[in-house]
C-alpha cells in the first residue's frame, strides 16, 4: 500500500554558521590534569562498529631552522625527535605507519634543485615497527630547506593507490620552495584521492600558519599550534594521547531501503531488533534519491513500547548549497495495516557561531497508555514500517540507529504522573573539577557522575558524557565555560566565545528542544553560563500533554543520559582555531531514586538496549575519596590562560587522530 509522509514542519532554529568540523584538542593550563577515564564498554546489542583506519604516514620536518631554540629548552629538533617517539609509543601495534622526513641531508639558505627535492622514506609504509622508527627519528639533523609540496607528492606514493592515506604534516616554517602545496593538494583531492593531511605548526608565524591551515582545509584534516613542547608535555604528563576522531558509532552495518513517497513499500525491509545499526542517511532532496529510509522492526512483547531513534555526526553546515545551519528529519512507525502510529519531528543547526551539535530523532510506539487511547493496530505484537527523511546540509550523513524494546508496565496506574513543565532554571556554580576525556558520539561517551569536570575542546567540536539517573531524579547540567584564568588574545576585535551544552535521554531524545540557546563567555559582557535540564524522571512523562514543550517526553525512563558540550567557532573561536581550551561543566542529580516502574518479562531489557549500570565504586574505577586527589583545584567562576599547545601534544593529537577514525561508508 502506498505510505505518504506528513508535510515536513519547519523549526526556526537560533544560532550559528557553521565552522569546520574540529575533532579534538588537548589542554594547556599548567595545572595538573587527571586521567582519561577508560572507554565504556559497549552494550551486548551493540556489535562492533564498521571501520577502516588504512595508513598512516608521519612526516617530520628537518629544515635548518629546527636548530633554533625551544623555548621549553633545547632546540627545535629534539623537541620533535621527542614528540616522535611519544607517537610511536601511543599507536597499536597493529597500526600501518611510515616516517618522511625532509630537509635532512642537503645544506639549507639557498632553495637549489638538490635541496628542494631533499626529501627521504625513512621508515616504509607498514606494520609498526617501533625500534626502527625510533631509530631513524634520532638519526637525523636539520640541515636544509622546507620542500613541503614535493614531500607530499611522494609521501602520496608512499601510501599507495588504494584505501584511506593519512599524512601528518609537522613543520615549524612555510614551502621555501616551489610549487605551493596547497594548489598541489587541492588538484589531487579534486581528483578523488582518498586523502587526510592534518599539520601542525611549531612555533610558525603568520605566513606558516595560513599556509598549514589551508593544507588541512584542503587536505580534509585539522590544523594544530604547538608553541613549546616540554612546558605541554609536563601539564599534560597524565595524558599520552587524545583521539581526534571522527564522528564513531557501534552498531551493525544495516542498509534501509530507498523508497518515494508513492511507491510501494517492499516485503524484504531490513528487521532491525533491539540493539544498534549504522547506516547512512540522503538528504531529502538530493538528485535521484528517495526521500524515505525504510526499516522493519519487530515487537516480540505484548504491549511493550519500541523506542527508534537517529543519531547523526555533527553536520559542517558550509557545505550545503544554502548553508542555513538546519538538519532536520521527519520520523515515523507505521503499523501492518498502514494505521499511523508515531510521527516525529526533531532537528538541530546554527546560523553564526560555528557549533557542530549532534542532531537526534526519536521515535515512541507505546504498547500501553493510562487512557487507554493508543489505536489497536499500534499495540499488537509484530513486525511495523519506520520510515525517516532528512533536511540536511550535506548530501549524505552517517547515522546510528538505536532501537529499545521495554517491556509492558505492572505498575502504570500507580506511578507518579507526568511532569507539567520544566523546573525553574538554575545555574550550577561550578566547584573543585575532575579531568575526562569525552567521547564523540553516544557509543564512546565516558561515565561521569555528579560534581565538576573539566574537559578540553578545540573550537568547533563537541564532545559527549554520560550519567546514569533513575526513575524520580532531576538531571541538571551547566556548561561553566573556559576555565583556569583564560585570557583574550591580544589586540583582538572578536570578544565572545559561545559554550553550547545539550542533554539527551536514554532513548537519545534532547531534554528540551533541539534549538541552541549558547552560553555566551564574553571580555566585554561577562559571563552567561548554559544549563539545561529535563524533569523529573517518571515513566508517565512520555504521556505529556506538553503541546509545543513536547520534549517533557524525553524525561520517560531511568539509565544513561548523556551531555554534549561544545564549544563554538564563530566570533572568537574563529581565532583561537586549533587551540586548545580546557572547558568546566557540573552535573547535580536532584531527588531520590523513587516511583520507578515495574516490568514484566525480561528482566535485562534494559542492560541489552541502552548498557548496565555503572560501577558503584565510580567512573574510574576508583572510590569517589580517591578519585579527588586528581582534580584539579576548585576554580569556580575563573577563566583559563589561554597559551599555545606544544609539540608533543599536538603529534600525539594528530596520531590518536588518525588510527581512531571511523570510515563510514558514506561520510561526506
Amino acid at each position: 500500500m502506498p505510505i505518504t509522509t506528513p508535510a515536513l514542519r519547519r523549526t526556526l532554529l537560533v544560532t550559528g554558521l557553521a565552522g569546520a568540523l574540529v575533532l579534538t584538542g588537548v589542554g594547556t593550563s599548567g595545572a595538573s590534569v587527571g586521567a582519561a577515564s577508560s572507554a565504556p564498554t559497549t552494550s551486548a546489542a551493540a556489535p562492533a562498529a564498521n571501520t577502516d583506519d588504512g595508513k598512516l604516514l608521519l612526516m617530520l620536518d628537518a629544515s635548518g631552522s629546527m636548530k633554533e631554540p625551544d623555548p621549553s629548552g633545547g632546540t627545535k629538533m629534539q623537541a620533535a625527535k621527542k614528540a616522535l617517539t611519544g607517537v610511536v609509543d601511543s599507536l597499536p601495534d597493529d597500526a600501518d605507519v611510515g616516517l618522511r622526513v625532509y630537509g635532512a641531508t642537503e645544506e639549507g639558505g639557498t632553495p637549489t634543485k638538490a635541496a628542494c627535492n631533499d626529501t627521504q622514506l625513512a621508515v616504509p609504509v607498514g606494520p609498526l615497527d617501533k625500534p626502527a622508527m625510533k631509530k631513524a627519528a634520532n638519526g637525523f639533523r636539520a640541515k636544509g630547506e622546507t620542500p613541503i609540496a614535493h614531500s607530499l607528492q611522494k609521501g602520496l606514493d608512499d601510501l599507495g593507490d588504494t584505501g584511506k592515506r593519512n599524512i601528518i604534516l609537522v613543520s615549524d616554517g612555510k614551502e621555501s620552495c616551489v610549487p605551493d602545496p596547497c594548489p598541489t593538494i587541492k588538484k589531487l583531492v579534486g581528483k578523488g584521492v582518498d586523502l587526510r593531511i592534518d599539520t601542525v605548526g611549531f612555533a610558525v608565524d603568520d605566513k606558516a600558519r595560513k599556509q598549514l591551515e589551508c593544507l588541512a582545509d584542503t587536505g580534509n584534516g585539522t590544523y594544530y599550534d604547538a608553541a613549546d613542547a616540554d612546558e605541554l608535555a609536563t601539564s599534560l604528563n597524565k595524558i599520552s594521547t587524545r583521539a581526534v576522531r571522527d564522528f564513531s558509532f557501534s552498531g551493525q552495518p544495516v542498509r534501509g531501503v530507498e523508497v518515494d513517497p508513492d511507491e510501494q513499500l517492499p516485503a524484504d525491509l531490513p528487521v532491525l531488533k533491539p540493539g544498534l545499526y549504522t547506516d547512512e542517511l540522503t538528504d531529502r532532496l538530493a538528485a535521484g534519491e528517495g526521500p524515505q529510509r525504510a526499516y522493519s522492526i519487530k515487537r516480540t512483547q505484548k504491549k511493550s513500547t519500541l523506542h527508534v531513534s537517529f543519531a547523526t555526526k555533527p553536520s559542517d553546515y558550509r557545505a550545503g548549497d544554502e548553508p542555513s545551519g538546519l538538519e532536520t528529519f521527519d520520523l515515523e512507525i507505521i503499523a501492518q495495516d498502514g494505521t499511523e502510529c508515531v510521527s516525529s519531528h526533531d532537528g538541530t543547526g546554527e546560523y553564526d557561531q560555528g557549533l557542530n551539535p549532534i542532531s537526534t530523532v526519536t521515535a515512541r510506539l507505546s504498547g500501553q497508555s493510562p487512557d487507554g487511547d493508543i489505536p489497536r493496530a499500534c499495540t499488537k505484537k509484530g513486525e511495523f514500517t519506520v520510515l525517516v527523511t532528512r533536511d540536511g546540509a550535506t548530501q549524505t550523513t552517517p547515522t546510528e540507529i538505536q532501537v529499545i524494546e521495554e517491556p509492558r508496565v505492572t505498575n502504570l496506574g500507580e506511578l507518579p504522573k507526568a511532569a507539567e513543565d520544566y523546573p525553574a532554571e538554575k545555574t550550577l556554580k561550578a566547584g573543585r573539577t575532575r579531568s575526562i576525556t569525552g567521547g564523540l558520539s553516544f557509543a564512546d561517551a565516558p561515565e561521569i557522575t555528579e560534581g565538576s569536570w573539566v574537559d578540553t575542546l578545540v573550537p568547533g567540536e563537541t564532545l559527549v558524557y554520560r550519567v546514569w539517573v533513575e526513575p524520580g531524579q532531576t538531571p541538571r547540567f551547566t556548561a561553566n565555560g573556559p576555565t583556569g584564568g583564560f585570557r583574550y588574545p591580544e589586540g583582538s576585535e572578536l570578544d565572545s566565545l559561545f559554550v553550547d551544552g545539550r542533554a539527551f535521554g536514554p532513548d537519545r531524545q534532547a531534554l528540551t528542544d533541539n534549538t541552541l540557546i549558547t552560553g555566551n563567555f564574553s571580555q566585554t559582557y561577562g559571563r552567561s553560563p548554559k544549563s539545561v535540564a529535563g524533569p523529573p524522571v517518571r515513566y508517565r512523562n512520555r504521556y505529556a500533554d506538553t503541546h509545543l514543550r513536547d520534549n517533557l517526553g524525553a524525561s520517560n525512563m531511568g539509565g544513561w543520559y548523556y551531555y554534549a558540550v561544545g564549544v563554538g567557532a564563530g566570533d572568537l573561536g574563529q581565532e583561537l582555531a586549533g587551540q586548545p581550551i580546557k572547558v568546566a561543566f557540573t552535573v547535580d542529580l536532584e531527588g531520590k531514586p523513587s516511583g520507578g516502574p515495574e516490568y514484566a518479562g525480561d528482566e535485562d531489557w534494559q542492560a541489552a538496549a541502552i548498557g548496565e549500570k555503572p560501577d558503584p565504586s565510580g567512573p574510574d574505577g576508583t572510590s569517589e575519596e580517591a578519585g579527588a586527589a586528581d582534580s584539579d583545584e576548585d576554580e569556580g567562576g575563573s577563566l583559563l590562560p589561554w597559551v599555545g599547545g606544544g609539540l608533543l601534544a599536538a603529534l600525539l593529537l594528530a596520531a590518536g587522530a588518525w588510527f581512531g577514525i571511523r570510515r563510514i561508508r558514506g561520510n561526506t
